[in-house]
């Protein structure tokens, strides 16, 4: 019988990255799913999100007896204005079907608080859609993704998936018709920012338990609470800023400091603390904040400030609010030009009325002249809070009141966090009389006590205080979280607080990438690496760069001696900042990343008894079980010589949980047992 053949045939030989579809040899995209398969395999991050969903009620059955172009047109018109309060604050635009709206807040950059730009821009897409004379309803839950770096349309790729992304669709189902609620973690970030009301438990499609709920009311107007205890760990830092003052009072001389440090560590409440004690002793205290978000306008911070002093509402009308700039004005500075500095002073606080300045000179001399005048009639203390954040316009104010204002009761106080010094590390330069103060973390016993202080309320806490400040590190606001979570029922060595891992998230996004990179590999080899290691991993761009930039920033420090020979040993300085970074990593490149660790120590050093454990753990991770259970009887033995018989017994533990089989099994238990009767 004659054997058919086949008209065409190919051996696949071109596997796609995304699906795993075999595709003919030349093919440049995917038969299955149009991927690129020249492309790069997509990069993925575990990431603390908060989501938001946004729905039309009733659209559907509107859009049944509305002619086409009409409905085209209206959601049209909502998607312009949910984008243009997306992107104000800060989040990316997911999907848009239909009449729903999915963004992604936290990713790919996390800012600390993003739950709180998730709120406040739902709210803000929910008001405009009400004058669009439309109903919608929203909500917003926070939690870890996987995230997909450098996903959009041109990829395919989804940026966020994962539980908390289900959850924020059933919670948004739940809303009531111009609503937006919120799930646990995001109302445990937002509650001091937002009101909220409380709401019944809801019965999510999927969840076995019920998701507790609670609709966000508006932003408190009078902005972020903290618990009412003693400031601590600051004295010397208050003397200084109190020395400054007394200086630049006593002597006229304007003075401009710069508070530098990591978000949380009491920035903010060591200026609240200086505004109280200058207050005291007759000083006026202006103050302007710049945004992370929002209508971000140019000299933001400054514009606060001038409202403050004239008494203007956000809210006022133009021709209301130049009225009392100029009254206020009058009474600071001679009649000939008050005219002038009241027009150039509108300008700048963005009143909105006046014609625009020819140059900006203008507008810097009559904001030199405001200050001048109100410092004048008694000494003047500006605080200025957040520059990291500051438009470069604002910056350049600042430094130029710095420069030009003289004879004056003058101190300007700048707050910010140590990634601006590398956006502007010239900043004060010019100034003989510029103070930074870099605000290092607390101090075990401080830490202490403010635990202490925060449990005073508390019974049957005492005992915790110790581990509450070594867990902290010596920040003060992961000090007051950890102690929040602790009495609300967490356990100590659980899960990190949200904010806490929110705020550590966002000081790893601010580094420059080959740092944060290596950090995250760094992160993969435990609290100590080497640099070799690192090298071994492969794909750092300027390594030694890189670690001198994490040095420089407070995130590792180069131990003295290595135990590696002919390598560089480095110390994570904070334990909570390897774990985030670790956290960061997805489990399919943790593994990669823990066998090339195993077999780089390997190669290095051989199989030294005293690296056993540190082998064992890297080779379990790694998914090389066998060569873990190698290590971890060499640790139990070593530490059998050492007469470490608990620590030995724990070792020929762990190895037989991994004993693939009865015979592995039999012997580890056996050498245990001989082990044990040695020493006993």
């Amino acid at each position: 019988m004659p054997v058919r053949k086949k008209l065409w045939s190919y051996t696949p030989t071109v596997v796609c990255k995304r699906c795993g579809q075999e595709n003919p040899p030349g093919a440049r995209f995917c038969l299955a799913c149009g991927a690129s398969l020249d492309a790069e395999p997509v990069k993925q991050e575990r990431k603390l999100v908060s989501v938001l969903f946004i729905d039309l009620v009733g659209f559907t059955g509107q859009s049944e007896r509305a002619d086409p172009e009409d409905v085209r047109d209206t959601l049209g018109a909502y998607q312009a204005v949910a984008r243009q309060q997306i992107d104000a604050y800060g989040g990316t635009m997911e999907k848009f079907i239909g009449d729903a709206v999915m963004a992604v807040f936290g990713a790919p950059v996390s800012h600390g608080d993003d739950a709180e730009r998730a709120v406040r821009a739902g709210l803000g897409v929910l008001d405009a859609v009400a004058l669009m004379k439309l109903k919608a309803r929203g909500a917003v839950n926070t939690g870890e993704a996987v995230v997909t770096v450098a996903s959009g349309p041109a990829t395919g790729e989804a940026l966020a998936m994962g539980d908390v992304v289900n959850t924020a669709s059933r919670l948004q189902t739940s809303a009531p018709s111009g609503g937006l609620v919120v799930g646990e973690e995001t109302y445990r970030m937002t509650r001091n920012v937002i009101n909220y009301r409380d709401l019944p438990s809801v019965d999510a499609k999927g969840k076995n338990e019920p998701v507790r709920s609670w609709l966000a009311v508006a932003p408190v107007a009078t902005g972020r609470a903290r618990p009412d205890v003693p400031m601590v760990g600051r004295d010397r830092e208050l003397e200084l800023l109190t020395s400054i003052w007394g200086g630049a009072v006593g002597d006229r001389h304007p003075h401009l400091v710069t508070v530098v440090g990591d978000p949380g560590i009491g920035k903010s409440r060591l200026q609240r603390e200086f505004s109280r004690r200058v207050q005291g002793q007759g000083a006026a205290v202006a103050r302007g904040r710049c945004l992370p978000y929002g209508e971000r306008a140019a000299y933001g911070a400054f514009s606060q400030l001038v409202r403050g002093i004239a008494d203007i509402y956000e809210n006022e009308p133009p021709d209301s609010a130049r009225a009392k700039l100029s009254a206020v004005i009058e009474k600071l500075l001679p009649a000939t030009e008050v005219e002038e500095t009241t027009r150039y002073i509108s300008l700048l606080a963005g009143i909105g009325v006046d014609a625009p300045a020819r140059d900006r000179a203008f507008l810097f001399f009559a904001a030199r002249r405001l200050i001048e005048g109100f410092a004048s009639m008694q000494p003047l203390l500006v605080i200025v809070e957040d520059l990291h954040w500051a438009d470069p316009g604002l910056l350049d104010l600042i430094e130029y009141l710095a420069i030009h204002i003289k004879d004056e009761p003058l101190v300007i106080v700048g707050l910010t966090r140590p990634e601006f010094i590398d956006r502007r590390p010239g900043w004060g330069s010019g100034l003989f009389a510029h103070t930074t103060i870099r605000l290092e973390p607390l101090s075990s016993a401080d830490s202490a006590l403010l635990a202490e202080h925060l449990l005073a309320k508390s019974a049957g806490f005492k005992g915790a205080i110790d581990r509450l400040a070594e867990a902290s590190e010596g920040n003060p606001l992961f000090v007051e979280e950890l102690t929040s979570a602790l009495t609300e029922g967490h356990e100590l060595g659980s899960d990190l607080p949200t904010t806490v891992r929110a705020a550590i998230a966002a000081r790893l996004d601010a580094l420059p990438a080959n740092a944060r990179a290596a950090l995250l590999d760094a992160s993969v080899i435990g609290r100590t690496f080497w640099r070799g290691v690192l090298v071994a991993l492969g794909g750092h761009r300027e390594l030694d760069d890189a670690l001198a930039t994490l040095e420089v920033r407070d995130f590792i420090r180069r131990v003295p001696s290595s135990r590696v020979r002919g390598d560089v040993e480095y110390l994570f300085k904070h334990i909570l900042i390897r774990e985030v970074a670790y956290a960061t990593l997805p489990r399919s490149l943790r593994r990669e990343r823990h066998a090339a660790v195993a077999r780089y120590i390997e190669s290095a050093v051989g199989p030294a008894k005293d690296l056993a454990a540190f082998l064992a753990h890297h080779w379990r991770e790694g998914g090389e079980t066998n060569r873990a259970i190698e290590y971890l009887v060499l640790a139990a033995e070593q530490a059998l010589g050492g007469w470490a018989l608990d620590e030995a017994v724990t070792l020929f533990d762990a190895a037989l949980e991994l004993g693939p089989d009865d015979a592995s099994r039999r012997r580890i238990r056996l050498a245990r047992g001989l082990g044990r009767s040695m020493l006993e």
